[in-house]
């Protein structure tokens, strides 16, 4: 039996996908809410720190848009090792990288233990309930375990929802979507230990990346709902604009619960404006090469902020400004170092080794009938 997505049709080359350039500037907001956030946990350096009070929520926004990029992306002809190969070299590289930079700089926001370092390695953090080992080494890349988790069932699911009328895909997915979503709801209200659990357990968090993969879908399939991109980018703002200034303070599953249908709604609108051919500022190179290292800029921005925060002046307005402004070069610079350096060479050369080895595999046959 076959491992891939699906069968490929001898001599038909699969037609190429549009790129979906709106979606990739969109992965530099949400890295910057993630990075108000820890500035607001880490620093007193924001002014207006309340409306970074939810920031973290823009992992949901990674997890939504990774579904959708991933089925947007992926090849007719790909089989799931091809794309678990494909995945590491993206990801992976660069993680290892910075589990080792939080084990010689001075501060961490974590612990640094032997099973959070085994863990980390593995990608398998996320799935213990322990805070020292799911928040470990370097504390963001337990989304990187839920990731894994995606990434190691998305072959099957993307090819099962793909296979899949519209109708049993939506009722599919959905199902999942409401199951994951009630039991987040569910942990959420129960305790502050509970919601951290639901926040950061895959298994939990993969409804999200099931929503993205339907969205990608339905488009796939023809759907193309009139969804002005502008619109549906205020009202998310809008709406998470009241949670941040209303009173209380959420429970984190449940404000991801509450934001991640606005969260889909900008997503999928960002792309139909994009295969629509309609311009915009967010398909301009500066915007969508921030986006390219907003991986980086997620991976390092939290070890940077606690390393040089306290090195920094904090007792003005001025200083304040001058304070973020060094931050804010800090983690972009080690970002773009660490795009550049790591990811990108890393992943050429993972796939140029399993380019030949795929094609040794497909010479070995033939040249045993000889």
């Amino acid at each position: 039996m076959s491992s891939g997505l699906t069968e490929p049709i001898p001599g038909e080359e699969p037609a190429p996908r549009r790129d979906l350039p709106r979606l990739t500037s969109l992965r530099a907001f949400a890295a910057l809410a993630v990075l108000g956030y820890h500035l607001m946990r880490h620093t007193e350096l924001l002014p207006h720190d309340h409306w970074f009070r939810y920031g973290f929520a823009g992992v949901g926004f990674f997890f939504i848009l990774s579904g959708f990029v991933l089925t947007w992306s992926i090849r007719p002809h790909d089989g799931a090792a091809d794309f678990w190969v494909r995945r590491f070299a993206r990801v992976y590289p660069s993680h290892f990288v910075m589990l080792v930079v939080a084990v010689v700089v001075p501060v961490v926001p974590g612990a640094i233990t032997w099973l959070g370092a085994v863990a980390g390695l593995l990608l398998v953090q996320s799935w213990f309930s322990d805070w020292d080992v799911v928040f470990g080494m370097n504390a963001v890349s337990w989304s990187l375990s839920c990731e894994a988790f995606f990434y190691l069932c998305a072959p099957f699911v993307i090819r099962r929802l793909a296979a899949a009328s519209q109708s049993r895909a939506v009722v599919a997915a959905g199902a999942w979507v409401a199951l994951t979503s009630a039991a987040a709801v569910a942990f959420g209200l129960h305790s502050t230990a509970a919601d951290v659990y639901a926040y950061t357990n895959p298994l939990i968090r993969s409804g999200e990346f099931v929503l993205g993969v339907l969205l990608a879908v339905l488009v796939e399939k023809g759907w193309r709902p009139r969804l002005p991109f502008v619109p549906c980018v205020v009202l998310l703002l809008v709406v998470a604009g009241a949670l941040a200034v209303g009173p209380g303070n959420h429970r984190q599953s449940i404000v991801d619960i509450v934001l991640d249908p606005f969260f889909a709604l900008v997503i999928l609108s960002a792309a139909l404006a994009d295969l629509g051919g309609r311009r915009g500022v967010l398909q301009r190179r500066p915007l969508t090469y921030l986006g390219e290292v907003s991986f980086g800029f997620y991976l390092v921005h939290e070890l940077v902020i606690v390393n040089l925060a306290p090195h920094l002046p904090a007792t003005s307005q001025v200083d304040h400004v001058v304070s973020l402004a060094v931050i804010g070069a800090a983690t972009l610079g080690s970002a773009m170092a660490l795009h550049h350096l790591v990811e990108l060479p890393c992943q050429g050369a993972v796939r140029r080794w399993w380019a030949r080895r795929r094609t040794r595999s497909v010479k070995t046959p033939s040249s045993a009938k000889r």
